[in-house]
């Protein structure tokens, strides 16, 4: 991009001029490199593309060649950029568990990505959030038998540790979400943590993911303590007691149980509401 483009010094993910002056750096792959640019970047080319060199895709996570590209970019959205690399690592993570675990012993159960990372650009929402959530048939995952719906699993992630945290935090807007997609569909959910460690290769760093931990949605609405603001940011979010969530490795005897049926019986004759 020259200078005298009309969109210098403009954040690359807003769809209308949004004056950001900060140059971002991220170190990608030729191909992801378009893919920003395409999908993420409303087809705005990068300021900069550096030398070659063999480190860590930002945005695929895979060795591989890769040079530094630089956009404008507004700190939400290269906050959001950023955590890409993250999400495609836990949804993986879960993906493999299921290959792994699951599907030798409960082959009639199968997992379906429903809601993917989409790489993509920043447009404002027509509903609020809360409007939004009420409106939402989806989450993360959706597990079916012989393609009969069964529930729904909402993926979170970071790198704390189930058994070290004081607290676990879920902003609101995430909660209605998973709220709002169990009471349009009438299928009940889990929430699944992946704990995620960054392992780097100077300058580039990869995303792994290192644990799984789960709940079902009425133990980890039960187990709230408080609404608060979070520190530093303009949300509010949950603080939920940490032990309501499982290992992963006693998920398996859940899924033997059928507990889902338990679990949706629960919901009926208690049906959640937003905050």
């Amino acid at each position: 991009m020259a200078d005298s483009d009309p969109f210098w010094e403009a954040c690359a993910r807003h769809t209308s001029r949004h004056t950001a002056r900060t140059e971002r750096s991220i170190y990608v792959c030729d191909d992801c490199c378009g893919r920003l640019q395409r999908e993420a970047f409303n087809d705005r080319p990068p300021l900069h593309h550096g030398a070659e060199f063999q480190g860590f895709c930002g945005l695929c996570n895979e060795r591989t060649r890769v040079r530094v590209r630089l956009w404008f970019a507004c700190a939400p959205c290269w906050s959001m950029v950023l955590s890409y690399q993250k999400n495609f690592a836990a949804a993986k993570a879960v993906h493999d568990y299921w290959e792994k675990t699951v599907r030798p012993a409960l082959p009639n159960l199968r997992l379906i990505e429903t809601e993917e990372t989409e790489v993509r650009p920043y447009a404002r929402s027509k509903l609020t959030k809360k409007l939004a959530a009420a409106e939402l048939t989806v989450l993360d995952f959706m597990v079916d038998e012989n393609g009969n719906p069964l529930f729904h699993i909402e993926l979170k992630s970071g790198p704390g540790i189930i058994d070290e945290m004081r607290e676990f935090q879920l902003d609101i807007n995430d909660s209605n979400d998973i709220i709002g997609v169990v009471n349009k569909t009438g299928l009940p959910a889990y929430i699944f943590h992946v704990q995620l460690r960054s392992v780097f290769e100077p300058p580039t760093r990869s995303t792994q993911a290192v644990n799984i931990w789960w709940t079902d949605l009425p133990t980890f609405l039960a187990s709230l303590r408080k609404i608060a603001r979070r520190r530093g940011e303009d949300k509010q979010a949950g603080y939920y007691d940490p032990r309501c969530f499982r290992p992963i490795d006693q998920f398996l005897d859940e899924l033997r149980a059928r507990g889902y049926e338990r679990m949706s019986e629960e919901l009926r004759r208690n049906r959640p509401e937003m905050s």
